[in-house]
């Protein structure tokens, strides 16, 4: 194949690249529409804790991590919330409600949404 050869069919190439990013888009019978997802974060449970899910807790800075509550006990903590979570808790009330949705028993940590 030459140049001209690739010249030549270079429109006819976008046309058909083009028609079929429309098809993706275009949504059919058995498109899904993902649900709305809570921002949630993965956290390490302190030794000796037994967490249950729906369990909900008092989320808040300390000392650069993000900690879990209960009354004045720290539950469990991580150093890596997302971004905006660990900004918006710390710049605003500097505290928020979590609720667990996940638990992990294996690895020891839960999973954290915001509520």
């Amino acid at each position: 194949m030459g140049a001209e050869e690739l010249k030549k069919r270079r429109q006819s190439h976008d046309k058909y690249i083009d028609r079929q990013r429309v098809a993706l888009a275009t949504s059919d019978l058995f498109t899904r529409q993902p649900k709305e997802q809570p921002r949630s974060f993965i956290a390490v449970v302190e030794k000796g804790i037994q967490l249950d899910i729906g369990g909900e807790h008092i989320l808040q800075v300390d000392k650069g991590k993000l900690v879990g509550c209960l009354g004045n006990s720290i539950q469990f903590q991580t150093s890596a919330a997302p971004p905006d979570i660990f900004r918006a808790i710390s710049s605003g009330p500097g505290v928020a409600v979590g609720e667990i949705i996940r638990v992990n028993p294996i690895s020891g940590t839960i999973e954290v949404k915001i509520k």
